[in-house]
């Protein structure tokens, strides 16, 4: 059996592996020239015919092929020697039909990703695909070093190819993943702008079925931005799966069309010729007219295919509202707009903007109201302190005579109001209640600025009109909810005045002059300018009798008589009453105190 393994391998392979450097220098021709017309491709393809992409398609799923078989006949070659020739497993093993298929399947996968992908790359991309290149040769002579120990001469070349064919497609996927996760990581908010950043060049291709596998390449592209994105929050080790996840099948693509570079244009051949037997020559294998057979239909079976959808594609996009595609991507996204002066906003991004306003305003407004309330009470708790310190002087006699003399100058009301604002506001400083609502102010002013600039934010730029399930009209003041407290609060302000302490002043007096006791002091300074005139008519008859010198004295009588009964009034006045003005005025600057803080609500 080793003698007609021997053989066997001897016919089968002339260079075993190629690594001379005429070898390697076809190589690198044929090799640039793949990535020279795969460049070319990316350009061409959003404007191609849908035959010529369909053609495209097809040649390099066969060029992919060949390079899948070629391994598998390897195998075929190696297995064949343990079988009689003429048995049922000799020509089992001998077949390639479905291999063939297979391969072609595989490769029309790679090669799909390839047409897709290719147009949406950048830089970074082109130069890994350049790149591998040599580091094809680099991998292909280690691995043929290694090999040695490995395989036998004439099975090394196959053994290197796919481990050359792993390796490079292995290293393109883990460098192209560093180069993705080292650079700046665009954050979307939702999986919306991740799609609508995701580049399109398929869009508007003459190919209806192009333009679709555009817009399905921008919705994965989208995913992938978006759950990057998402996943860098998270774990690096995610963000790291996705990556190679969406690079694998277009990377080992490229692996592939330089597996084929490498292959000897004689070996081949073998993809299409039955296996080698016991001693026959390469020279003298032939072709198979089946295999060339199945490995022309499928190509055409392919280009059929791809034809037949395009159009097909075509005539539903003309008919229905929506093609597939945009009917799937739409489905996917839900996208619900609101339309502000014109302008696109992402509905689900202005609701949440919406209630965050409204949760840090109505937290703001509650601790702002917290800490008014606390200060309001302090400056009407001191109000109240003041009262008797205002009765004390009313009930005193500088006080009294304050008044009669405000009632002969007609300024009684004035001096009456200006003597209780006085003394009930003695020693009350409210500048931080103004401070509190000037820095309460400010606050809202930001948050209604921020609010404007996150709304600004998620404004959305060309989105596509078949994208939107549902749109809505907003209306200029939509942000009015959100600042409901706030305003409430500012409006208490201007009700009540209370970031001013003559504001709340006069609110006291305002309160205070509607009570009983407020009405009554006319009349009581007029009683009292009544009683001083008798004590003084009472001291000018008594001189009256003595002479001049009674005169004088009394006068002094008069006055003293006034004085005595002035006081003896003031006295009877406080005993009866000093409680019950008392219990008014605290009422009236209660009165003043629910209000304002009613307002606050």
């Amino acid at each position: 059996m080793e003698e007609a393994l021997t053989s066997a391998s001897k016919c089968f392979a002339r260079k075993p592996v190629p690594k001379s450097w005429k070898r390697w220098g076809l190589y690198l021709i044929e090799s640039m020239v793949l990535i020279g017309l795969l460049f070319l491709m990316s350009r061409l393809v959003p404007v191609m015919p849908s035959f010529v992409i369909a053609l495209l398609w097809a040649v390099l799923t066969f060029v992919m092929t060949i390079g899948h078989v070629y391994r598998v006949v390897v195998k075929k070659t190696y297995r064949q020697v343990r079988y009689r020739e003429g048995g049922m497993h000799a020509r089992f093993n001998n077949g390639r039909i479905l291999s063939i298929i297979i391969g072609f399947v595989f490769s029309a996968v790679c090669s799909a990703g390839l047409i897709l992908s290719t147009p949406r790359w950048g830089t970074l991309e082109w130069i890994l695909t350049v790149i591998s290149i040599p580091l094809y040769i680099v991998v292909f002579l280690v691995a043929d070093k290694l090999s040695r120990r490995e395989y036998t001469e004439n099975y090394r070349l196959s053994g290197c190819l796919f481990w050359s064919y792993i390796v490079v497609g292995v290293l393109l996927v883990v460098l192209y993943t560093v180069a993705t996760l080292v650079r700046p990581m665009t954050t979307y908010d939702s999986a919306v702008d991740a799609f609508l950043a995701a580049k399109n060049p398929l869009e508007g291709a003459s190919s209806t079925l192009v333009s679709e596998s555009g817009i399905l390449m921008s919705f994965v592209d989208g995913m992938k931005l978006y759950g990057i994105s998402t996943a860098s929050h998270v774990s690096a080790a995610i963000s790291f799966a996705i990556v190679i996840i969406l690079s694998v099948s277009t990377f080992f693509g490229i692996a592939g069309l330089l597996r084929v570079a490498s292959i000897d244009i004689g070996e081949m051949k073998r993809v299409f010729s039955p296996l080698p037997a016991e001693g026959q020559k390469i020279a003298d294998l032939h072709v198979k007219k089946a295999y060339i057979v199945v490995a022309a239909a499928m190509p055409a079976v392919l280009i059929a295919s791809f034809v037949g959808a395009d159009s097909w594609m075509a005539t539903v996009a003309t008919t229905r509202g929506y093609t597939m595609a945009e009917r799937f991507v739409r489905d996917q996204m839900d996208l619900a707009i609101y339309v502000l002066d014109g302008k696109y906003y992402d509905q689900r991004a202005v609701e949440m903007v919406r209630e965050e306003t409204e949760r840090k305003v109505a937290k703001l407004s509650e601790k702002n109201s917290e800490v008014l309330t606390n200060l309001i009470n302090e400056s009407f708790d001191k109000r109240l302190e003041n009262v008797d310190d205002y009765l004390d002087w009313y009930y005193s006699l500088p006080a009294d005579y304050e008044r009669l003399a405000s009632m002969i100058t007609g300024s009684a009301e004035e001096f009456v109001t200006d003597q209780f604002t006085a003394h009930i506001e003695n020693g009350i400083d409210d500048s931080a209640i103004d401070e509190q609502l000037e820095r309460y102010a400010a606050q809202i002013d930001q948050y209604r600025t921020d609010a404007e600039e996150e709304l600004a934010a998620y404004e959305m730029d060309d989105v596509p009109e078949w994208l939107i399930v549902e749109k809505e009209e907003l209306d200029d003041d939509f942000f009015s909810d959100s600042f409901e407290p706030a305003q409430r609060l500012l409006d208490a302000n201007d009700r009540v005045v209370i970031s001013s302490t003559i504001g709340l002043a006069a609110g006291v007096l305002m309160k205070a002059a509607s009570k009983q006791f407020f009405k009554k002091f006319v009349s009581q300074i007029g009683s009292k300018l009544g009683a001083s005139a008798i004590g003084s008519a009472i001291g000018g008859t008594a001189g009256t009798v003595a002479g001049p010198l009674g005169t004088v004295a009394g006068l002094a009588a008069g006055a003293a008589v006034g004085v005595g009964v002035d006081a003896l009034m003031l006295n009877i006045d406080e005993w009866q009453n000093r409680d019950e003005y008392k219990a008014e005025i605290v009422e009236a600057i209660e009165e003043q105190r629910s209000e304002v803080l009613g307002a606050l609500g």
